[in-house]
């Protein structure tokens, strides 16, 4: 499923969370939280977050992204996750 993301797929799904998400604050400051998915974005405002609490994905300068997913399992729900949002909102 990895394959599946780009930069194109996970800024629209930022602007879903941020637009129908509730407002939180969290390590990384100020965000958005919808159906699990938290969103925040950089000082510079070069770097989104996204997180659901076992994953966060950093989409970087020149549409870079990387994860911290522990395994393949928990980077395919996340992806489901971010599909659900994009598809409902």
């Amino acid at each position: 499923m990895q394959n599946e993301l780009d930069a194109k797929f996970l800024l629209n799904v930022f602007g879903k969370v941020e637009k129908h998400g509730k407002p939180i604050n969290n390590e990384l400051g100020a965000g958005f939280e919808l159906d699990g998915i938290t969103v925040n974005s950089g000082f510079d405002g070069y770097e989104v977050y996204f997180s659901n609490g076992k994953v966060q994905l950093t989409l970087g300068f020149h549409h870079k992204w990387h994860s911290d997913a522990a395994n393949e399992a928990d980077m395919d729900a996340f992806v489901a996750q971010l599909k659900k949002i994009n598809l409902n909102y």
